[in-house]
């Protein structure tokens, strides 16, 4: 038995975070941007910081988790009032899957999705990087072993130049515009494109992350308008419980050699069922820190296999990495370049030639916290 011996709760805040000028100019249309009033950049200040669980055991080994940005956030005080309790009312870290089960049917009655999942999600994942570290393994080795040697990594970001250097083929870009940017909007993504075309070259896969911004009648319109350049995906168009939407879309898209993906802010097994039973993605992009950690994500891998799906989470950093290099499912994997600028966790290995390779001697996730992040407070 290990038994929990403290759980310490960080609140990673949004003020002072180190980031480049590139960064700061990136702009997405999100659902929130049919308001423009409300659409500043105050407001989107709200998506950074950070949410980080470090789990002890009682024979001194520690496990780091942690859950996505912005207004997530919120999932620490789920963890502190609803979950901390559980995992030191002599709980075993060995038993993952039960005390998975046990804070899912916890906190069931306040949400089956959202920031329950977030705080779950954080909690699995140190758990896991516990059980490597006490058997002195890589995670990878835990969740099946090496099928590739090295991973194939995609950009997500604004800094082209950068990664035209460090050897990227695959670019995805933060959509500027939505619907209530009107045409102007669409030049200004076409602009996007393009951009991405001159710098990085004419046969870089271009995927666009549209984060829920964006209908059904702009994103038929949008493709019509960039069906001759190499998309890849589109990502997240819709909302992302509107099935019919991606479904509908789904078919339109591949007509003109275009994938269709979402799945970044959809939760657990019975989540992911839904978009691909309804026949919504090309792709599913369902992240670790908010799905339900690598347990659930694990759960999802064997259901996408099962039905010819590939599942590429969203996001950056070693739970993702430990589980693409390992997924069969999984033939490459995101990078976000702010994170490698100002990293939540030391120890994430860097790109060389457009691909990841997971450090030598590593056990658990082989990560170390970074407190000096941004400014946070313990919960």
């Amino acid at each position: 038995m290990s038994r929990i011996t403290d759980v310490e709760i960080y609140k990673f805040m949004p003020q002072k975070q180190k980031t480049s000028d590139k960064w700061k100019s990136v702009y997405t249309a999100r659902p929130i941007s049919k308001y423009p009033e409300f659409d500043s950049k105050e407001q989107r200040m709200l998506s950074a910081g950070a949410t980080v669980v470090k789990i002890t055991t009682e024979d001194g080994l520690y496990g780091y988790g942690a859950t996505g940005t912005g207004l997530y956030r919120g999932a620490a005080e789920i963890m502190s009032d609803a979950m901390r309790p559980f995992l030191l009312d002599d709980c075993d870290a060995d038993e993952i899957e039960k005390i998975w089960d046990l804070n899912y049917k916890a906190t069931v009655a306040i949400g089956r999705k959202g920031l329950p999942i977030h705080a779950l999600s954080a909690i699995d994942i140190a758990l896991w990087d516990i059980k490597g570290k006490k058997l002195g393994l890589p995670v990878y080795q835990l969740l099946g072993g090496k099928v590739r040697d090295k991973i194939k990594v995609y950009a997500t970001g604004p800094d082209l130049e950068m990664y035209k250097k460090l050897g990227y083929k695959a670019n995805k870009i933060p959509i500027p515009c939505g619907p209530v940017h009107g045409r102007e909007g669409m030049k200004k993504n076409l602009e996007a494109v393009e951009r991405v075309v001159r710098v990085m070259g004419e046969n870089t896969e271009i995927m666009l992350d549209c984060w829920m911004g964006w209908d059904f009648e702009y994103t038929v319109k949008m493709a019509r308008m960039l069906k001759d350049y190499n998309i890849r995906w589109i990502e997240e168009p819709l909302v992302s419980t509107d099935y019919d939407g991606f479904k509908r879309l789904k078919y339109i898209l591949n007509s003109m050699g275009i994938l269709l993906t979402t799945g970044e802010h959809e939760f657990t097994r019975w989540g992911a069922r839904e978009l691909v039973e309804n026949g919504c993605v090309d792709i599913l992009q369902c992240d670790i820190m908010y799905c339900g950690g690598l347990s659930e994500i694990k759960k999802i891998a064997a259901y996408c296999k099962a039905h010819n799906v590939m599942l590429v989470p969203h996001s950056h950093g070693m739970p993702v990495f430990h589980f693409s290099i390992s997924s069969l499912v999984s033939p490459f994997a995101e990078t976000l370049m702010n994170r490698i600028e100002n990293p939540l966790f030391f120890g994430v290995p860097g790109i060389k030639d457009g691909y990841v390779e997971m450090p030598e001697g590593i056990t658990g996730l082989g990560y170390e916290l970074n407190t000096g992040f941004s400014e946070y407070r313990m919960v």
